[in-house]
């Protein structure tokens, strides 16, 4: 329903619960994030966050628990 109203696309799990927000680097299960800035990049992945808003540029070098959310702008999106 959010990549919905926010012209994203879902990238794991479509299912995912969100009832929280939280920063990338606090992320607890039930909570939605972003990465808008390669800095922090290294948090993407060891969020508990269920949901990440990221670029549609971004590329993982890992595995990412989280179920994420492409869009264009990330920081807009949550705006």
């Amino acid at each position: 329903m959010i990549a919905g109203l926010i012209g994203g696309a879902v990238v794991g799990d479509p299912e995912a619960k969100v009832n929280n927000f939280a920063k990338i680097e606090e992320g607890k299960s039930g909570c939605i994030s972003f990465l808008a800035n390669d800095k922090y990049e290294q948090y993407i992945y060891q969020t508990e966050s269920s949901v990440v808003l990221v670029n549609d540029n971004f590329e993982p070098k890992q595995e990412i628990k989280a179920t994420l959310i492409n869009v264009p702008n990330a920081r807009e999106a949550v705006a």
